[in-house]
Order: structure tokens, then sequence, then C-alpha cells
């Protein structure tokens, strides 16, 4: 082994794997810039949100008078803005669930023909904004990335065994945060730009029919108003 690449290879890997530390307990933007975020959702009541990320779902618990009607019609309307049934669940004739994701674009119009769907017994819209978890993230992937390629460039120079394995331990622990960290992103993007409605539809009762009494029935009413008069003049 050379004894000066070694003592060099020490004091470089020392380096590294502070600068690891430190990457991995802070976040914030590199060079004090923080990342541009991609394109916000949008408030259904307060109009377009810049620069801001924000998860928009919705929870709608809904009667309608034909369940299959209703549930092939929105589904249509949900396919038509761009969107798709993501979950989808039967309770009998009487109740389905559905999951649907459309474009944040188009969460205003997909929350109008929910609720004309039928008759809308819970409603809910909740805006999340992940902006900071999303700049955060992808701040430790940079970093992560920077770090990665150092230790590469010190693999491609190191010839002792032990220098190596070290360095590939490194190279290892760091690409598996840095696949971690690019899901993470890739989920965050996937739910700020497809909007998530879940929808419970619900079979109306049927009213019940109007009560037709015979010449019996007639008399067996009247003769009840009489004894009810009888005993209670007023409640």
């Amino acid at each position: 082994m050379n004894p000066s690449f070694s003592r060099w290879g020490a004091v470089a890997l020392g380096i590294c794997l502070s600068l690891l530390l430190g990457c991995s307990s802070k976040g914030g933007a590199v060079g004090g810039e923080a990342a541009e975020p991609v394109s916000a959702g949008y408030a259904p009541t307060q109009g377009k949100t810049s620069g801001r990320l924000l998860v928009w779902t919705a929870d709608f618990s809904v009667e309608v008078a034909d369940l299959g009607k209703a549930s092939e019609q929105l589904t249509a309307c949900m396919v038509a803005l761009g969107g798709y049934v993501e979950e989808k669940s039967d309770y009998g004739r009487q109740s389905q669930s559905f999951v649907y994701r459309v474009p944040k674009g188009a969460f205003n119009d997909a929350l109008g023909d929910v609720e004309r769907s039928g008759t809308v017994q819970r409603r809910h819209v909740k805006g999340e904004d992940v902006t900071e978890q999303y700049v955060d993230v992808e701040t430790r992937l940079k970093n992560d990335l920077a770090l990665r390629d150092r230790f590469r460039d010190l693999l491609a120079k190191a010839k002792d065994v032990k220098d190596i394995l070290l360095i590939e331990t490194e190279l290892n622990r760091i690409q598996s945060e840095i696949d971690s960290m690019e899901a993470r992103m890739r989920v965050l993007k996937d739910q700020v730009q497809m909007s998530t409605i879940r929808v419970s539809l619900h079979q109306q009762e049927p009213p019940k029919p109007a009560t037709i009494y015979g010449p019996l029935g007639y008399l067996y009413k009247g003769a009840e108003w009489f004894v009810v008069k009888l005993f209670v003049i007023r409640e």
C-alpha cells in the first residue's frame, strides 16, 4: 500500500464523512437559494396560491336516486376531466365507494360533478401545504448526489482493500438514501399534480306509498279519532 495515499485517503474520507453527517441533519437550500417548486395546486374557494405546493383532497357522502346510474355517470365525468378511478368498493345494492384522482386544474369541476350527482350528506375539502417537505427532500437529495460523486472519485483512486471496502459501504448507504428521497419526491409531485376525491354513494330509500283505506278502514280511523277525543281535548 502506498503510505502517502493511505494518509491522504484517510483524511479525504474523514472530510467526506463529516460532510455526510452535516447534510443528513440539515435541510434548507444549497448555496442559500431555495429550489424552484413545481406548479402548486389551488384552493377551491381562494383561487390560485402562487409559489406553494398544495395537495388537495376531498371526501363526500352522497345519497343518489339510482346507485348504478349515478356511479357510471360520475366515473364518466372524472374520466372526461382527465382523471381515473384509483379504487372502488361495492357494498351490495345499497352503497359504493370510489377514490378518484383528477388533475389539479380540474379539481373544482370535479367537486361540482360530485355535488350534482345526488344529495350531499357530508363534504370535506382539505388543502395541505407540502412546500417545505419538497424543498427539504430536494436539498438533501442534491447534497447526497454531490457526496456520492466525491466518494466515487475516492473509490477510483483507492488502492488499499480496506479503503475500498469502507468507501463502497458508504456509497451503498448514500445510494439507498438517494433512492428513498427520489421516491418521496415522485410521490409528492404526484399528489400535487393529481388531487384525490373520495366519494361514498348511497342508494336513497324509496318513498313509502300513501295509505289507501277501504270502507272499514275509514270507519276504524273515525272510531279511533272519536275515542281519542273522549280522553284528550288538547295536547
